[in-house]
């Protein structure tokens, strides 16, 4: 009878047998939803991470992008810098009378150009003589605005074999007749994008742009040096033009070669024309999907070149992945144990009296578990009771102070704090214990604590503190971790950051002295010897003009040599200048500065307000030089991004202190962190902290979108007065 009163009753009815069940199901319920809250606030995390590390790899990749369209721009550069010099043959033979160069001379000068080098770039190299006598037997040769017949006529091209024979017509199209009327209107190199005669127009439209395209570069050549100003009278002194063929699959497959990991394409003219890869037509799609993008558009010749970069290169991807991973990975650990928790909590929270027993069984259970989590947790963690005294000490700890938990375990804990920290340490623990604070973390005045191994070593820590009261008493948790290789690391980050910046001095210096000698060079040297060249052209002149029987060409010639030498001694000059002015070391800060704002006034045509008040202070060399860097830096981001009529300028001295303001009215940027940032300002603006940095000043923004933009610099006298000058 015993037996059957305690056996379940087959008459019990089902929902009472479901009902034993029931103080599982909230606490289940409880614990997964927990874990999905906690799984999904990871998630989310991951995402952002994830799409902030792709925004930083875009970033990466439109850097390197961006290199690769200035190294395009500067061997398009160096192609025009070659039509210049032929231009200058030219030049010089039809103002010796013979109209244009022979064939022999054209040859000697190729041959001392090396053609077949530099640039690497052009392959063929020509003149076509657009005289007036020439362009008087064309229709409308004589109308900026025409549209039939040629515009000149190919007379030598290099090599003699080339595809363009000589006598072969310029102009014969739309696309050549625009490009060398924009040519001789503006004096500058004009570019022709147009297919090759083996493709046809209807093969253009279907295909989407030509996969064969040919690209040739024209500089005029006029009568005189230097040009008319207004196009008509320009194209009324036009000789001719100066004609390259570039080999753009050589030109763009030697640059695309630094960027393996790049695919590239190019395209120009109207319509769009492929120019790289070779063989590739504009509708092509890429073979796969590419992760990160970027089209550049460089203007050159009159023509705009569209460079689109692309890439799925997993390097720049791959720190993204690891983060998001690695933060999925974590957040599904969180939510599992915030799960166990909850549902411990709830489980305990709904035991009833019968069930008190198998509660204090399970609440042995957990405080095993518990235990086992603080002895195989990766921190350090010290149990302290009232008195300070450690009451438990995971084998972490053991591992950090060097000491076991049977010798620490009873002692108190300003044994393992520094003998000069102890009483600072004690009052903090009473007072955290007074404010009734569940946690918090300790020494908020500095970043890092200091600690005391058991063997006398000390060493940096991070600490956190918590309170609980048991019933029996008040307990202080402390957790801590040793942060020895995280202090070391940010020693040495900060001493490579000054070792950086000691180099960037050094290499500002070092560019500054090269300029100096460079500008003297140019001056001294090159100056003289032009100088004395144009004398000794001047004497031979002389002699020739008083003897009947020299030839008017030849005085005609001599002219036009000392013409060009003029013009060779002003640009010296220029270059001299733009290096390093010579009157900065001669005359000084203030003169030197005077021609900066005049020359700058009168090359753009902005207006300048001047306050420049140094009153009796003497610059030192590198005081002087820094200071006319910073004017000469921030005048040319005037010109390249503010589109200012006005810019004001003020320089003084007060309390010690050398304050220079260069203020313009343009349309500024949208605030100081933006100019700052990584946009076109960002290594002007680079250069000019690096330079007051190193003399221990400070540089200020204040700007606002269509408000203009001011820079302040703040230098001490000390740092740029001449020794003899300090008090």
């Amino acid at each position: 009878m015993s037996a059957a009163g305690t056996s379940p009753s087959p008459a019990t009815p089902p929902d009472e047998r479901k009902g034993d069940n029931a103080p599982l199901r909230v606490p289940l319920l409880a614990a997964i939803a927990t874990a999905a809250v906690f799984f999904f606030a990871a998630f989310v995390s991951a995402l952002v991470v994830h799409k902030h590390l792709l925004a930083v790899a875009q970033g990466s990749f439109d850097t390197r992008a961006s290199h690769v369209t200035g190294d395009v721009r500067r061997e398009l550069i160096l192609c025009s810098q070659l039509l210049r010099g032929a231009s200058g043959l030219v030049a010089a033979q039809s103002s010796s009378g013979d109209g244009r160069p022979s064939p022999d001379a054209w040859d000697r000068y190729i041959s001392r150009l090396d053609l077949d080098d530099a640039p690497p770039c052009v392959r063929t190299l020509g003149y076509a003589d657009a005289s007036a006598s020439a362009l008087a037997s064309m229709p409308h040769a004589t109308n900026a605005d025409a549209t039939a017949g040629p515009l000149a006529r190919t007379v030598l091209m290099w090599p003699p074999r080339g595809d363009a024979p000589d006598g072969g017509d310029l102009g014969v199209s739309d696309l050549t007749r625009a490009a060398l009327m924009r040519a001789a209107n503006s004096g500058e190199v004009a570019m022709s994008v147009r297919p090759l005669p083996r493709e046809s127009a209807s093969e253009t439209e279907q295909g989407g742009g030509s996969a064969h395209a040919r690209v040739d570069l024209y500089l005029p050549v006029y009568r005189t040096v230097p040009p008319p100003a207004l196009a008509p009278a320009r194209r009324a002194a036009l000789l001719g033009f100066v004609v390259a063929r570039l080999d753009t699959e050589y030109l763009f497959a030697s640059i695309a070669a630094h960027e393996p990991h790049f695919e590239i394409r190019v395209s120009a003219g109207q319509p769009p024309m492929s120019l790289y890869p070779p063989g590739a037509v504009l509708a092509d799609k890429n073979d796969r999907p590419q992760q990160f993008h970027r089209t550049d558009t460089l203007r050159f010749g009159g023509q705009a070149i569209s460079l689109n970069y692309a890439t799925s290169d997993p390097t720049l991807a791959a720190s993204a992945d690891f983060s998001s991973s690695a933060i999925l990975s974590a957040g599904l650990a969180a939510a599992l144990i915030m799960g166990a928790a909850v549902f411990i909590f709830m489980r305990q929270r709904g035991t009833t009296l019968a069930e008190a027993g198998l509660a204090r069984s399970r609440s042995s259970l957990n405080e095993a578990r518990m235990m086992a989590i603080f002895h195989s947790s990766g921190e350090a963690i010290i149990t302290l009771d009232a008195q300070q005294r450690i009451v438990l000490f995971n084998p972490t700890a053991e591992q950090v102070f060097r000491c076991s938990a049977m010798d620490a375990i009873g002692t108190p804990i300003d044994r393992f704090i520094p003998a000069r920290y102890r009483e600072g340490h004690r009052k903090h623990v009473e007072r955290f214990g007074e404010t009734g604070v569940t946690q918090r973390k300790m020494g908020r005045q500095q970043p890092v604590l200091v600690g005391l191994r058991a063997d006398g070593e000390e060493f940096p820590i991070e600490a956190s503190i918590a309170q609980v009261n048991d019933g029996h008493g008040k307990l202080y948790a402390v957790m801590l971790r040793d942060v020895t290789e995280r202090v070391r690391s940010e020693d040495t980050l900060k001493a490579s950051r000054q070792e950086l910046r000691e180099l960037s001095a050094n290499l500002q210096s070092v560019r500054e002295d090269e300029k100096t000698r460079i500008a003297r060079e140019l001056h001294d040297d090159l100056g003289q010897q032009l100088t004395a060249l144009k004398m000794d052209l001047s004497a031979v002149e002389q002699s020739l003009a008083d003897s009947p029987a020299a030839p008017p060409t030849v005085l005609e010639q001599l002219q036009g040599m000392r013409r060009l030498i003029d013009s060779t001694v002003g640009s010296v000059r220029r270059i001299a200048a733009d290096l390093r002015p010579v009157m900065l070391d001669d005359l000084g800060l203030m003169p030197a500065i005077d021609w900066l704002l005049n020359d700058f006034k009168t090359r753009y045509g902005i207006d300048i307000e001047r306050r420049i008040e140094p009153g009796d202070t003497l610059f030192s060399k590198n005081g002087a030089t820094t200071i006319f860097r910073i004017i000469q830096e921030a005048l040319t981001n005037v010109v390249k991004h503010a589109e200012a009529t006005r810019v004001s300028i003020a320089l003084d001295t007060e309390d010690g202190q050398c304050r220079l303001r260069i203020a313009d009215n343009g349309r500024g940027v949208r605030d100081a962190q933006a100019a700052e940032g990584h946009g076109e300002k960002s290594f002007g603006l680079l250069g000019i902290r690096e330079r007051v940095h190193v003399l221990g000043g400070s540089v200020s923004i204040e700007t606002a979108l269509e408000s203009g933009f001011a820079l302040s610099v703040r230098i001490p006298l000390a740092a740029i007065q001449q020794e003899e000058a300090l008090p």
